[in-house]
């Protein structure tokens, strides 16, 4: 979702944050998507003057996850938020980019259905469960698979840093 442009080193920082709020609360059925997987993946960073973090969870933390933004978070209501549960996004700070927390419908199946985008991430689990990636100290989630989701949202050249957000129209499976 369009904001502001950060640079890879406050992207990073929100993103270990992040991380290890969602892990010291015991928050497992998230993982890193669209631009901020692509960085990791390709770069092992965020990707500079990305405008945010972005992040698919189970919508069955949808409160709990806005409660423990709380104290360190403001929560953005524009962009046609206002009060959907379909995604819940922070403003940006002087410490943290901007993060986006797209809600999920979750399927036995591990296909994560993105209500915010209609982008369903199909067969995210590997055993049953999401791929554990260890960055910079901390467990970041990715979806089983991450390298083929990325190049059927961002094309084929998705390895090759771009100045478009991929094909379009965009996939509605990845």
């Amino acid at each position: 979702m369009a904001g502001g442009k950060n640079t890879s080193n406050k992207l990073n920082n929100t993103l270990l944050y992040l991380a290890q709020i969602l892990n010291n609360y015991n928050i497992q059925n998230w993982f890193i998507a669209y631009g901020t997987l692509l960085g990791i993946i390709r770069d092992n960073s965020c990707i500079n003057n990305d405008d945010d973090v972005d992040i698919i969870c189970d919508k069955c933390d949808y409160e709990k996850i806005k409660e423990l933004l709380k104290n360190n978070f403001s929560l953005e209501y524009g962009y046609g938020i206002n009060k959907s549960k379909d995604i819940l996004k922070t403003k940006s700070s002087q410490l943290y980019a901007s993060i986006d927390f797209y809600m999920a419908d979750i399927d036995e199946q591990g296909n994560f259905k993105d209500n915010w985008e209609k982008v369903i991430w199909s067969n995210c689990y590997q055993n049953n469960k999401l791929v554990e990636y260890n960055w910079n100290n901390i467990t970041l989630y990715l979806p089983n698979n991450a390298k083929e989701k990325l190049k059927g949202r961002y094309g084929d050249k998705w390895e090759v840093p771009q100045n478009n957000k991929g094909p379009s129209p965009k996939k509605t499976i990845i």
